[in-house]
C-alpha cells in the first residue's frame, strides 16, 4: 500500500518537474521548431481538425462543460469525506499535472518555437517614425478605398452580408492564397466555430480563443460582424502552431489582405490601421488626429461600433481577467504579455518595407 500511495502523490505534484522540463526545453527553440512545431504538431493538429471539423458545434466547449461539472462534483465529494484536505490536494494536483502535460504535448510547446520574423526573414530591429507615419497613411488610403467599394456611401459603416458560420468558413480561402507566397503557412481542414461561451467571453474581453486540447478555433460571434473575419484568421493562425499573439495577429492580417473577399480585406486592414494609429498617437497626438481626419466617416462608425461593444461589456472584473491572461502569456514565453498584440506594428513595418501597399 505504501508504494501506490507514494506514486499517487508523485503524480499529483509532477507538474513541478514538468514545468522546469518545459522551461529547459524552451532554451532550444530550433529543436522545438523542427521536431515539434513542424513535426509532431503538424500532423496532430491536421488530424484533429480533420475529425472535429466535421462537427457543427464545438466539441472542445462541450468537453469544458463536462469537465467543469465533473470536477465540481468530485471536489464536493472530497469535501464531504473524512480526510477532505488530503484527498482534495491529491485530486487537484493530479488534475493539474495531467492537464499541464496534455496542454504542452497538444499545443503549448509552440510558445517556445522560433519567432515568425525569422521564418519569414523580416527585419524588425529598426524603428523609423517616418516609416510608421507613411505606413499609417497608406493603410488609411487602402481602408478608404475598400470602404468605398463595399459600403453604400462614405458615411455608412460597413455591414457584412454573411451569416456568422459563412464568415468563419471563408477564412480558409485567405490561407489558400497566402500559401502561394509562404508555403509554411499552408492551412488544411477548417475547424473554426462559434463559441458556446460568447456572452461570458464578451464580459471577459475576448474576441476568440483556441482550445489547446481539441485545437478548434472558437470565435465570439457577439462582437461586431465587421471584425469577425480577422478574428477567424487570427485564431486559425494559432491552429497552425503559432502561439505568439504578435505572430498570430500578423498572420491573420496577411491571410485577410490576401483573401479574395473585400470584407476580409477591410477587417484586416482596419485592424492593422488601429494598431498603427495607436503607435502614432504615442509619438505625435496632433499628427494622429490629422490622420484620423482623413478616414471616411463610415470607417469611423465601424471603429465606434467596436468601442461601444467593449465598453458595454466592461465590468469590475475586467481588469482581473486581463491580469490573469497577461500572467498566462508571460509564463509562456511572451514577455510583453497582452502588449504583445500591439507588436504587430513591428512586423507590419518590416513586411511593407519589402512589399509596399
Amino acid at each position: 500500500m505504501f508504494l501506490p500511495k507514494i506514486g499517487r502523490w508523485l503524480l499529483a505534484f509532477s507538474f513541478v518537474p514538468l514545468y522546469f522540463l518545459v522551461q529547459w526545453a524552451s532554451g532550444y527553440p530550433e529543436i522545438i521548431e523542427t521536431y515539434y512545431s513542424r513535426g509532431f504538431y503538424l500532423y496532430w493538429s491536421e488530424g484533429l481538425r480533420y475529425v472535429l471539423g466535421r462537427f457543427p458545434i464545438s466539441v472542445g466547449d462541450l468537453l469544458y462543460i463536462v469537465v467543469i461539472i465533473w470536477g465540481v462534483k468530485r471536489i464536493r465529494k472530497h469535501l464531504k469525506g473524512k480526510a477532505p484536505i488530503r484527498s482534495l490536494l491529491l485530486f487537484v494536483g493530479t488534475a493539474v499535472s495531467l492537464l499541464y502535460l496534455l496542454f504542452n504535448l497538444s499545443w503549448g510547446l509552440n510558445y517556445h518555437r522560433t519567432a515568425l520574423k525569422d521564418r519569414l526573414e523580416l527585419n524588425t530591429t529598426s524603428k523609423d517614425s517616418m516609416a510608421l507615419f507613411n505606413l499609417t497613411k497608406a493603410l488609411i488610403i487602402r481602408t478608404n478605398a475598400l470602404h468605398k467599394r463595399i459600403a453604400s456611401d462614405s458615411s455608412s459603416a460597413v455591414k457584412v452580408p454573411y451569416q456568422t458560420k459563412e464568415t468563419l468558413s471563408k477564412g480558409i480561402e485567405g490561407y489558400g492564397e497566402l500559401e502561394k507566397k509562404y508555403p509554411s503557412l499552408t492551412y488544411r481542414y477548417e475547424a473554426v466555430k462559434k463559441s458556446m461561451f460568447a456572452r461570458p467571453l464578451s464580459y471577459m474581453g475576448y474576441a476568440g480563443y483556441l482550445n489547446p486540447f481539441t485545437l478548434e478555433a472558437q470565435v465570439n460571434h457577439k462582437i461586431p460582424a465587421y471584425r469577425l473575419p480577422v478574428v477567424a484568421t487570427h485564431e486559425m493562425a494559432h491552429q497552425l502552431g503559432y502561439a505568439s499573439e504578435r505572430d498570430t495577429n500578423f498572420i491573420g492580417y496577411l491571410a485577410g489582405i490576401h483573401h479574395p473577399d473585400a470584407y476580409f480585406n477591410y477587417a484586416s486592414t482596419t485592424l492593422a490601421l488601429s494598431y498603427c494609429l495607436r503607435d502614432v498617437n504615442r509619438e505625435s497626438p496632433t499628427l494622429q488626429k490629422e490622420l484620423v481626419a482623413l478616414l471616411h466617416p463610415g470607417v469611423l462608425e465601424n471603429f465606434k461600433e467596436s468601442n461601444r461593444f467593449w465598453k458595454t461589456h466592461q465590468n469590475p472584473l475586467s481588469p482581473y481577467f486581463e491580469s490573469v491572461f497577461n500572467r498566462f502569456l508571460k509564463m509562456n514565453n511572451q514577455a510583453q504579455g497582452v502588449k504583445s498584440y500591439g507588436q504587430i506594428v513591428q512586423l507590419l513595418l518590416a513586411y511593407h518595407a519589402q512589399y509596399p501597399l
